[in-house]
């Protein structure tokens, strides 16, 4: 089935659907291809406990996985080494840009991409250009990275179509290596690529293991905390407002720790509102109990709180 029935698809993700209709009404033609990646995130080495004693072959990194909510580009290709793109999210924020030969200015959402397809344009890929469309399925203010799985879906994208019309293909293992020079969390970047469902990939990719279970026990589930401002803002916290939700957080944690989470860690490379709880599945109830209660005795809205499940890597939808 080509890119375009994806819109008319009664089947199909109602998200994807959107994504294939809004490229065609944007760019007055469908879109060669659709392809969506996965949100990734972080897991320190800490916060899991090693299913076996720590050997010399033990990764001492952190380790990464790919989530179940994802961000997805529609692309057709162009042969004059422009891009033109547009997000869902940011309707107001399109642009035309060089792939080659000096770069132009890109909207905020845009740049880790262009950055991207420029390097892979300039390694002799998709160079001739696309016209793109992406959305992201979850706001920025829940903490899940966004700029890897959008830099990935991109990328596959748009080499994806260039393959079609008879240009040499880019595989996974190669693109990684590409992506390898281009500033940006590598390690999230393996999960988004190379992610199986159920399995963590240690973060400088040398190996997977599954969650682990103690004891025997059922595998534990993962819960994505995130604090809202009194306010109801989700940017640009500052000041007392930016203390209250990072007191909040900690204290939520602690009480989520006394309640049954067997680890916290955030979800990126740094600090922020959101903080991923690993627990066995018996004690979700109670961990969110204990959560809403600490932001409540804050004097804070009710925490976002999703439950986040291992996944596969980035794939193309049919």
């Amino acid at each position: 089935m080509s890119a375009v029935d994806l819109a008319r698809r009664a089947t199909a993700d109602p998200l994807l659907r959107l994504l294939a209709h809004g490229f065609a009404t944007t760019y007055r033609r469908p879109p060669g291809a659709v392809w969506r990646a996965p949100y990734a995130f972080r897991l320190a080495a800490s916060a899991v406990d090693p299913a076996a004693p720590l050997t010399a072959a033990t990764p001492r990194t952190d380790w990464v996985a790919a989530a179940n909510w994802y961000v997805a580009a529609a692309v057709s290709p162009r042969a004059d080494g422009l891009l033109r793109c547009g997000s869902l999210n940011h309707p107001a924020e399109s642009a035309e840009l060089p792939l080659t030969g000096p770069a132009a200015r890109a909207p905020g959402w845009a740049a880790r991409p262009y950055a991207v397809l420029r390097a892979l344009a300039a390694a002799g890929f998709g160079r001739g250009g696309a016209d793109l469309h992406v959305n992201a399925t979850l706001p920025d203010a829940v903490g899940l990275p966004v700029a890897e799985p959008l830099e990935c879906a991109v990328a596959l994208a748009l080499a994806d179509v260039h393959a079609a019309r008879g240009a040499r293909p880019l595989p996974r293992g190669q693109l990684a290596e590409l992506l390898g020079a281009v500033p940006g969390d590598h390690g999230l970047r393996r999960a988004v690529l190379f992610g199986r469902t159920g399995q963590l990939l240690a973060a400088d990719g040398s190996a997977r293991r599954p969650l682990p279970a103690p004891d025997g026990g059922p595998a534990p589930c993962l819960l994505l905390l995130t604090a809202r401002t009194a306010t109801g803002g989700d940017t640009g916290d500052t000041g007392a407002a930016a203390a209250a939700v990072a007191t909040g957080l900690a204290g939520a944690v602690r009480e989520a720790l006394r309640a049954g989470a067997r680890s916290a860690c955030w979800p990126g490379t740094r600090p922020g509102r959101s903080v991923l709880l690993l627990l066995p599945p018996d004690r979700r109830a109670a961990v969110r109990t204990a959560v809403i209660d600490a932001f409540r005795r804050c004097d804070l809205p009710v925490p976002r709180l999703l439950r986040i499940a291992v996944t596969a890597a980035a794939r193309r939808e049919n």
